[in-house]
C-alpha cells in the first residue's frame, strides 16, 4: 500500500511539473526593463518616429522617419548623426506628392509619390529612379500605402515589398473589406513584380472602420519569413511572393473583443474613429537573439474627452493599456506583459535588436530627449 501511495505521489509530482512548464506567464512589462537609453534631440528635430536599427559605415544607428526624410541616431551614445529630407523642388525631388518611404542599411532611402514616381537615395544623393505603372490603382479614388517598419521592406538589391492601405472617404463604405491587393512587390529595373489577392476575413460591419485597412507586419530574418495581420483580427498571414503560404489564428490568455469603429455623418461632413471598447493590434516585432515574436495589442482605452471626434485632435487624449504577447518561433504563446500609457503619452514602435527590445518610456521628462526602455525577454527564450 505504501509503495502504491509513493508511486502516485511521484506521478503527481511529475504531472504538476509538466503543467507548470506550459503555463502562460502574465505580468508587468516594466519588470523586464534592464536598462534605459536616451536619444538626444537637436534644434532641427521636431519629433522622433523610430522604425528600426540599421547599419551605416559599420556602426549601428536608430532610424527615425519623417514625412519625406529620416534621421539617424547613434545606437551607442544617442547623438543625432545624419539626416536627409527630400526637397520639394529640383532634380532629386519627387514627381507628385509623397505617399510612402522607408530607410534601410547604409543610408539607403526609397520614396514613392502619388504619380508612381520612385526614387532611391544614398547619403542624400539620388541613385535610381523608376515610374511604376499606376494603372493597377485606377480602381482606387486615393492611393495610400503603409510604410511603417516592415510594411515597406527591402527583399533584395533594388527589390522591395510594400503594404497597401486603401480607404475611400468619398464613398459610403470607407473600406472595401473584399479588397485583396494588400501586398505588392516591385524592383527599380522592371517595376511591378507581383500583387497579392487575399481577403482580410473581416465582415461587412467593418466597412466603415479605418482599422479594417490597417495592417502590421514582421520579418524574421533568421528564417526569411514575413507575416502580416489586420488591426481588428487574431488571424496571421505568412506571405511569400505575394501569396499566402500559411494562415494562423494567434492565441491569447486574455480575451480580445474586436469591434467596428465609430462612423458619424453630419450632412457632408463625415468622421471615422476607433471604438474605445475595441482591442487593436498595433505592432509586431521579432527578437532575433531570443527567437521570439512580439505582438502589441491595445486592450483598453479610457477617453478623457470623448466629445472630441477629430482624429487629429485626439492625439494624447486617451489613457491606453497594452499587452505585449510573447510567442516562440512557432507562434506558441509564452507570456502576456502589461504596460500603460497615460494621457499625453504615446507608445511608439517596438525596436528589437541584439541588445534587447527597445520601447518608448511612457513618461518623457524632457522635450530635449527621447527616453527608451531596454527590455530583456531571455526568460522566455527557447
Amino acid at each position: 500500500m505504501k509503495k502504491i501511495l509513493f508511486g502516485l505521489l511521484i506521478l503527481g509530482f511529475f504531472s504538476c511539473g509538466e503543467e507548470d512548464s506550459n503555463e502562460i506567464f502574465q505580468g508587468k512589462l516594466e519588470d523586464f526593463v534592464v536598462d534605459k537609453f536616451i536619444l538626444k534631440k537637436d534644434s532641427t528635430t521636431k519629433r522622433i518616429n523610430l522604425q528600426k536599427q540599421i547599419t551605416y559605415n559599420e556602426k549601428h544607428f536608430f532610424l527615425s522617419k519623417d514625412e519625406k526624410g529620416y534621421s539617424l541616431f547613434s545606437a551607442s551614445n544617442g547623438e543625432k548623426n545624419h539626416s536627409f529630407t527630400i526637397p520639394d523642388e529640383g532634380p532629386i525631388s519627387l514627381n507628385g506628392y509623397h505617399i510612402a518611404s522607408q530607410g534601410f542599411d547604409n543610408s539607403e532611402f526609397v520614396a514613392i509619390s502619388s504619380t508612381g514616381n520612385v526614387k532611391m537615395y544614398i547619403d542624400g544623393d539620388q541613385r535610381a529612379e523608376i515610374n511604376l505603372d499606376w494603372s493597377a490603382y485606377d480602381e482606387l479614388p486615393m492611393i495610400q500605402m503603409s510604410d511603417k517598419k516592415d510594411n515597406f521592406r527591402k527583399i533584395g538589391e533594388g527589390h522591395f515589398q510594400l503594404v497597401n492601405n486603401p480607404t475611400n472617404p468619398f464613398a459610403e463604405n470607407y473600406v472595401d473589406v473584399n479588397f485583396g491587393k494588400w501586398i505588392a512587390e516591385f524592383d527599380l529595373r522592371d517595376g511591378w513584380i507581383c500583387t497579392s489577392n487575399f481577403s482580410s476575413g473581416l465582415g461587412e460591419e467593418f466597412s466603415n472602420s479605418s482599422s479594417a485597412a490597417s495592417l502590421i507586419s514582421v520579418h524574421n530574418p533568421n528564417n526569411d519569413e514575413f507575416y502580416v495581420m489586420f488591426s481588428p483580427s487574431d488571424s496571421l498571414f505568412q506571405i511569400k511572393n505575394c501569396e499566402v503560404v500559411r494562415k494562423l489564428k494567434l492565441t491569447s490568455r486574455s480575451r480580445f473583443d474586436y469591434l467596428p469603429g465609430i462612423y458619424e455623418k453630419n450632412g457632408r461632413n463625415r468622421s471615422w474613429r476607433s471604438n474605445p471598447k475595441s482591442a487593436a493590434n498595433t505592432d509586431l516585432a521579432y527578437d532575433p537573439i531570443n527567437e521570439l515574436y512580439l505582438r502589441m495589442v491595445k486592450v483598453k482605452t479610457e477617453e478623457s474627452r470623448p466629445e472630441v471626434t477629430d482624429i487629429r485632435l485626439r492625439q494624447g487624449l486617451n489613457k491606453s493599456t497594452y499587452l505585449m504577447l510573447v510567442y516562440n518561433s512557432k507562434w506558441e504563446l509564452k507570456a502576456e506583459l502589461e504596460i500603460i500609457y497615460d494621457i499625453g503619452q504615446t507608445i511608439g514602435n517596438l525596436i528589437a535588436t541584439p541588445r534587447g527590445v527597445f520601447i518608448p518610456k511612457p513618461e518623457q521628462k524632457s522635450e530635449d530627449e527621447y527616453e527608451l526602455y531596454i527590455i530583456d525577454l531571455s526568460k522566455f527564450s527557447n
